[in-house]
């Protein structure tokens, strides 16, 4: 494997640009309460760690961690993500177990931990995919909030001048250990520092951004460094006075997108500012979502040059992950008893969490989620998520979503308006908010399809009005397949794309 680095605003793999395509390692070593069907009362690790405590006793709750690190993600997992075409992971990492912090604030690696970390590089090497560090819980958390592990809900990493010179540490140790390792795609400093209600801290962001680059690079001069905007890595305003030069240095502008308009126009600020720059951007987290939406928003992605990565990779009991684990049985009295409920005693409550930790062993594997993100048959692309038009007449009114295309979209029930993309169980987006793309008469556009293996290749299209619709596959040449009107209007709901045995 080859160092990745930056050329002219592109991501370069030796001297082939690349697009990364990955998976964020969410839940393994930083858990979030959501992923356990946990919410606010405990939502985060250390308050994870203390309910495992309570119920199960110390010796348990310690050997449990240790079997839970070795379950969640295995090499099983890493062989999957590469197997199905993917090309990097992201690695969400807690600072408060991946290092001691002696007398004096001295930093050194908590070795148990870190074993896991260097596991997963070991996969990405033996499978040919590239490994992110991404620092998601830094010391005093950057957030308050339960994606950092913090423990006052509020961020002290930029309340507490002595968090930032910690933090500054880790990331030496970091890449000094990391620094030769080519499979190390590069170094994500922070995870979506400081939300909104927070931003009177924003100013600290960018002077800690250039003391840790300045860091890193005394000690690792290869790798790249990925900077995160604020208010969940959306807010690219933090990046207004950095400069081309100091950017120059092989850097990475990352950006994170969920349950909003998957179109180019809500990009906008984040491309600009990386065109200013001269930087790359990564998509460095995005999901939780339906599976169209994966369709309109990651082929979009790529198609604008923008590396992503799918979060999470691994849930309980969801529709809209990779992989998916079951709910034990007898875990409703584990939920109950945060709000109140009766505590099951400690041998029951030991026999639930072993059956938990059987169950993340056997996770169920969705192909669909692949197919949707990468545009890979069998799959269905919503009409409205064409990646080329030739339209020469201007949009009539319809649904205010890619507002700089010509093509008419309308929601089928008659209505204009916004849509609606908040869909976090991955429910299918509801009667009234389907969107129908409207062609008339010399109307055409294109739809990418990843067709690997050069199959055969069925698509049919579902349409509506008494328009001549017209479908032709290009995608051994283009990679689209075009459909276009040669005569009256018709009205275009879906594409269904499947291989024909």
């Amino acid at each position: 494997m080859e160092f990745l680095h930056t050329n002219n605003g592109v991501l370069y793999c030796g001297k082939n640009p690349i697009i990364l395509r990955g998976m964020g390692l969410g839940g393994w070593l930083l858990p979030e309460g959501y992923m356990w069907k946990f919410y606010t009362k405990c939502d985060r690790p250390r308050r994870m760690e203390k309910l495992l405590r309570e119920l199960c006793g110390e010796r348990y709750a310690e050997a449990f961690w240790e079997r839970y690190y070795d379950r969640y993600i295995t090499e099983r997992d890493i062989a999957w993500i590469a197997g199905q075409g993917l090309n990097s992971v992201r690695l969400a990492m807690n600072a408060r177990h991946l290092f001691d912090i002696g007398e004096q604030d001295t930093v050194r690696f908590h070795t148990a931990y870190l074993r896991h970390v260097d596991d997963c590089l070991a996969w990405c090497k033996k499978y040919g995919i590239y490994l992110f560090l991404d620092m998601h819980g830094a010391p005093g958390g950057q957030t308050g909030q339960n994606i950092d592990d913090s423990e006052s809900d509020i961020p002290e990493l930029f309340t507490d001048r002595r968090n930032q010179d910690i933090l500054v540490e880790m990331w030496c140790l970091l890449a000094i250990r990391y620094g030769n390792e080519p499979a190390v795609g590069g170094y994500d400093l922070l995870n979506e520092p400081i939300p909104n209600w927070n931003r009177r801290y924003n100013p600290q962001l960018l002077p800690l951004y250039r003391r840790l680059t300045r860091t890193i690079r005394d000690v690792d001069a290869r790798h790249i460094i990925i900077l995160e905007g604020a208010h969940w890595a959306t807010d690219f305003s933090v990046f207004d006075d950095y400069t081309p030069e100091e950017a120059a240095d092989n850097i990475v502008l990352e950006f994170h997108k969920y349950w909003s308009d998957p179109d180019e126009e809500s990009l906008a600020p984040f491309v600009e500012t990386a065109k200013r720059l001269n930087v790359p951007l990564w998509m460095g987290e995005g999901g939780e979502n339906n599976l169209q939406w994966y369709t309109y928003a990651f082929p979009m992605y790529e198609r604008l040059g923008i590396g992503w990565c799918f979060w999470a990779y691994k849930k309980m009991e969801v529709p809209n992950s990779p992989v998916t684990f079951e709910k034990p049985e007898g875990w409703e009295r584990i939920i109950a008893c945060l709000d109140g409920g009766k505590r099951p005693a400690p041998e029951a409550a030991r026999e639930i969490f072993n059956r938990f930790l059987d169950c993340i062993s056997r996770g169920e594997y969705h192909p669909e989620i692949i197919c949707a993100l990468t545009r890979r048959p069998p799959l269905e692309i919503p009409a409205g998520a064409y990646d080329a038009e030739q339209i020469q007449r201007e949009r009539c009114e319809g649904v205010a979503f890619r507002r700089t295309s010509r093509a008419t979209l309308l929601f089928a029930d008659g209505r204009t308006g916004e849509a609606d993309w908040r869909r976090y169980g991955g429910e299918a987006q509801p009667e009234d908010q389907k969107i129908l793309l409207c062609l008339r008469e010399g109307d055409r556009v294109g739809y990418r399809v990843e067709n690997l293996e050069g199959k055969k290749l069925r698509i049919d299209v579902r349409s509506y009005g008494d328009g001549t619709l017209n479908v032709q596959n290009m995608i051994a040449q283009q990679g689209l397949v075009w459909v276009s009107c040669s005569s009256g209007i018709i009205n275009v709901e879906s594409l269904h794309i499947t291989i024909e045995e």
